[in-house]
């Protein structure tokens, strides 16, 4: 082996020596930088908050403005001097009248009018939680943790020696630990306490299941708040606090329409997030329409294949059960629909090729308007045995991905008799039908068989159909069962449907189309016939909407109610501005119903305050929602009312 000796002149070796002292030198730059210069907060960016944006919430100004807590109201105050400490809205509104919780709690609430300061890795769960609801229960206190930490607009590890407490312990119990599946009947209560102990700030909550306890947390959070002013800025919490809380309604959804317009699952996702802020539990999956079948059944994969816009626009089993999953752990159920036998057209066209004959007729029909409501036509066919054996395998494929076999929703709204009569063949045992809502009838009673043929032989003990002329006497009592139907009215309040139906016994879900449509108000979107259901119904109308309070009428009957949001001018682009804060309004409606008389005139100034905060915080969660009105009504409280 010959051995090299590398003998390096002075010149070379300074050379090396300036070029490791420079790098040095930009190593030593960037720790410094770093140092210096904050994280953006976990969770970020948001959506419509750039990074820009979070670095200009870091640059410390002067306040010029300080808020003052006057007859249980924040007012406005220009600081006297420099040296007097500043209130931040937030803090003011946090601790002077209002509680400031989205929805009102049902129960007594006391909450105390003082508050520490703390950073948010003090917080830490302690459960004894055995059994099923263990794992719920700690990935809900990680949602928990996290929307506590997207509060956080400057890193507030230097902020730590300010913190007023030890540790922020969240302590859960819940009673019930293998009750993990939401039904009716399930206990959503919670019993929240927030005290100081020694040093540590103690929140205890107690719930028979896991879905109380979730909504416990949920609460929990809206008594935390940023406060810009504490210490160059902190997260503050009430010293004590006790509410008592539990659901007016048992059900308390939002429908989706995701076949006009194709809403991707993050989207969804959004809208989940957001409901599970505002203490709702049933997302109604509209999944399929006329119009396109993005639901990629296993069992009839051909729905989709010949229905999706596109193969990018479908939603495969992966994607419904990981819907499932990231409901349930926000205290949601999920409830998938595929309306029949109207508004089935794209999708249904594929039995020919299949030597099963035509499932469904009229599809894509004109004139449009002389076969179904809107563009394009579509309706199954009753007088084709093959479309029975179809729907068996599709509700098998719904029940067994949604986990979810209390609630099914049939759909059967808006048939269009014409449809049938021209495009049937009236002979043989069809040839007797002189009124086509019995062959509707027939269809319905032959569905609900295949539905309970899916589900081992059973009916789910609650199946909703949309309201129609087959929810009228005297098709009632022939083809819809009071024990096992649920109806859901639709029609306007001032239609006497809802009396009547609850007159005869039915239990109802509740969705007003003159109160509770979302997606009302945005002009038409075809040059011919009616295409939009004006006016716009904004937040204050939807809060206002309390139909049970109409006289004679039975409220043990109502389930709940439901906002629907369907999307011929929808598209994900738009779906967080047209739910919230609507929607919001819609869920305290829906969870603690606010006393007032049977015709709300105004509404009170603290709903005002109470939802403009509820709004900010849905802001702070990334959801986009929609102004309530200008900053300086918001600075100014009272003042626009």
């Amino acid at each position: 082996m010959i051995l090299h000796r590398i003998i390096m002149k002075p010149a070379g070796l300074r050379r090396v020596l300036y070029v490791l002292l420079l790098m040095c030198g930009v190593l030593v730059f960037y720790l410094f930088w770093h140092q210096i210069t904050p994280p953006l907060p976990a969770g970020l960016p948001r959506a419509g908050f750039s990074e820009r944006h979070a670095r200009q919430s870091y640059i410390k100004l002067d306040p010029l403005w300080t808020w003052e807590c006057t007859n249980q109201r924040c007012e406005r105050r220009t600081r006297d001097n420099s040296k007097q400490t500043p209130v931040s809205l937030t803090t003011c509104n946090m601790l002077c009248g209002s509680t400031q919780l989205w929805p009102q709690p049902s129960g007594p609430v006391t909450l105390g009018t003082r508050a520490v300061s703390f950073y948010h890795n003090q917080i830490q769960l302690e459960t004894s939680i055995r059994g099923s609801a263990r794992k719920l229960v700690e990935d809900a206190f990680t949602i928990f943790y996290d929307n506590i930490a997207n509060m956080v607009l400057k890193s507030d590890k230097s902020q730590q020696q300010n913190s007023e407490i030890g540790r922020f312990i969240v302590r859960v119990h819940v009673a019930r630990v293998n009750d993990v599946k939401l039904r009716l009947s399930t206990d959503e209560r919670y019993y929240l306490t927030l005290r100081i102990n020694q040093n540590d700030l103690v929140a205890n909550i107690n719930a028979t299941t896991f879905f109380g306890a979730r909504h416990g947390l949920e609460t929990l959070s809206q008594l935390v708040w940023w406060d810009e002013f504490a210490s160059g800025g902190m997260l503050r919490v009430l010293k004590g606090a006790t509410v008592q809380d539990a659901p007016a309604f048992p059900y308390r959804g939002i429908m989706l329409d995701t076949s006009r317009n194709f809403i991707p699952l993050e989207n969804i996702k959004r809208a989940l997030i957001g409901m599970s802020a505002n203490k709702l539990n049933v997302f109604h999956w509209h999944i399929s329409d006329s119009q396109s079948f993005p639901f990629m059944s296993p069992r009839v994969p051909q729905l989709a294949k010949y229905g999706a816009y596109s193969a990018d626009m479908m939603y495969n089993a992966n994607d419904i059960k990981e819907i499932v999953d990231f409901a349930l752990v926000r205290g949601i159920r999920v409830i998938i629909e595929v309306d029949t036998p109207a508004h089935a057209g794209n999708g249904w066209t594929w039995g020919p090729q299949e030597n099963l004959g035509e499932l469904a007729v009229c599809v894509n029909e004109q004139p449009w308007s002389l076969y179904c409501g809107e563009p394009p036509c579509g309706q199954l066919n009753p007088q084709n045995p093959h479309i029975y054996d179809v729907l068996e395998k599709l509700y098998k494929d719904i029940l067994e991905l949604s986990n979810e076999t209390e609630i099914f929703h049939l759909g059967g709204d808006e048939v269009n008799l014409e449809c049938w009569s021209q495009h049937l063949k009236w002979e043989g045992s069809f040839a007797n039908y002189t009124d086509l809502h019995d062959l509707w009838g027939d269809f319905t009673l032959k569905a609900l068989k295949s539905l309970a043929n899916a589900n081992g032989g059973r009916r789910p003990s609650h199946v909703v159909v949309w309201s129609s002329n087959l929810s009228k006497r005297p098709y009632t009592a022939k083809y819809l069962d009071k024990n096992n139907i649920v109806v859901q009215t639709w029609g306007p309040s001032q239609w006497t449907e809802t009396l009547e139906l609850l007159m005869e016994g039915y239990r109802l879900i509740i969705s007003h189309v003159d109160a509770w449509y979302l997606d009302c108000g945005f002009g038409r979107w075809r040059e011919t016939g009616e295409a939009a259901c004006d006016p716009y119904r904004p937040w204050q109308s939807v809060y206002n909407h309390r139909p049970w309070q109409q006289p004679h009428i039975n409220k043990k009957l109502i389930l709940g109610g439901e906002a629907c949001l369907w999307s011929e001018q929808l598209d994900p682009d738009a779906l967080d501005a047209r739910l919230w804060p609507r929607a919001a309004a819609f869920a305290e409606r829906i969870w603690s119903d606010p006393q007032a008389g049977p015709y709300i005139v105004s509404i009170a100034e603290d709903v005002y305050t109470r939802l403009g905060t509820q709004r900010d915080r849905l802001v702070r969660r990334g959801l986009g929602a929609e102004a309530m009105w200008p900053v300086w009504c918001t600075q100014n409280p009272g003042m626009c009312l």
